[in-house]
């Protein structure tokens, strides 16, 4: 349901009511607060095609549009549910709808994403991947302050996300000789040292130690517009940035966000909370829709 005050139930209930019954899903959230949602914008909701595990967590008083603890805690306790159910065998993907990092963490408990947060809980080395149509890009580093990225940035780090995209290209989407480009930290690709040392340093290393189709670094502009025509299967980003503004500007409408390295598909739509619109009943559901559909492509992929 992701957090009650944002726009995470409505895009879930809108992608719910347009989504082909493809697969048994279970919807984990506070069903009072769902129907309250579907009356309010009005929404067709096809309740017998899921199950509704009912969390009675979201307060009476909880108004849309802000950063609120309760709303922080409510979202917090269903994603500890779905790890529960995953743990248990219960459930094969998981498909998280927009949280706040500062509700959960208003509440007590510290947060610094969902990645990260399952990547602790099944010890998974995890990589988060973007995908908007036949578009993809990897994270080398997640959520962090640039001012931290020259220390965080190191060839290990580099080859594990190359490696993950790597297998999950292979696995997942079925490319039988993946192509993967690999960003630049610096503006040009460095020009040879003169604006910076990392390329030589840290990225030439990594993409040579690999067994696999990898080409790089390459001036992140250059990349991206490589990897958007298809010349190659995926892009690998070194920060959160150099990955997101390409991708909201190519098809920010049906991008997905798939956690690379767990031992279950797990996606996501790829927006946030979205507190100015929400409660408005403005909020795009395409990203959520298109997280539920690769899930659960990827899913089937993965078992056969």
């Amino acid at each position: 349901m992701g957090d009650p005050s944002g726009v995470g139930p409505e895009v879930l209930l809108k992608a719910l009511s347009r989504f082909r019954p493809e697969a048994s899903l279970t919807v984990i959230g506070d069903r009072r607060w769902l129907e309250r949602t579907a009356r309010r914008f009005s929404l067709k909701v096809p309740w017998s095609r899921f199950l509704i595990r009912h969390l009675a967590s979201v307060p009476a008083s909880l108004s849309a549009g802000k950063v609120q603890s309760g709303a922080g805690r409510a979202a917090h306790q269903c994603l500890e549910e779905a790890v529960r159910l995953l743990r248990a065998g219960e459930a094969e993907a998981l498909v998280t709808a927009p949280v706040s990092k500062e509700a959960i963490c208003r509440a007590g408990i510290p947060f610094v994403g969902h990645t990260e947060t399952l990547g602790r809980a099944f010890h998974a080395q995890t990589t988060m991947m973007f995908v908007s149509g036949p578009f993809r890009v990897s994270l080398v580093t997640t959520h962090l302050a640039l001012r931290d990225l020259p220390r965080m940035l190191t060839s290990e780090r580099v080859v594990r996300a190359l490696q993950a995209t790597h297998r999950a290209l292979a696995r997942d989407f079925g490319i039988r000789s993946p192509r993967i480009g690999l960003a630049a930290l610096n503006p040009h690709g460095g020009e040879g040292g003169l604006f910076g040392l990392e390329e030589n340093r840290i990225l030439l290393p990594a993409v040579r130690s690999c067994r696999f189709k990898v080409s790089g670094p390459h001036p992140v502009d250059v990349l991206m517009r490589n990897a958007m025509e298809g010349k190659y299967d995926a892009a690998v980003a070194l920060y959160h940035d150099q990955a997101l503004i390409p991708l909201k500007l190519i098809g920010w409408e049906k991008a997905v966000n798939v956690t690379l390295g767990l031992p279950f598909i797990r996606t996501s739509p790829a927006h946030g909370t979205a507190f100015d619109i929400a409660g408005k009943g403005k909020a795009d559901h395409r990203s959520m829709l298109s997280a539920i559909e690769l899930a659960v492509r990827l899913t089937r992929r993965r078992m056969r």
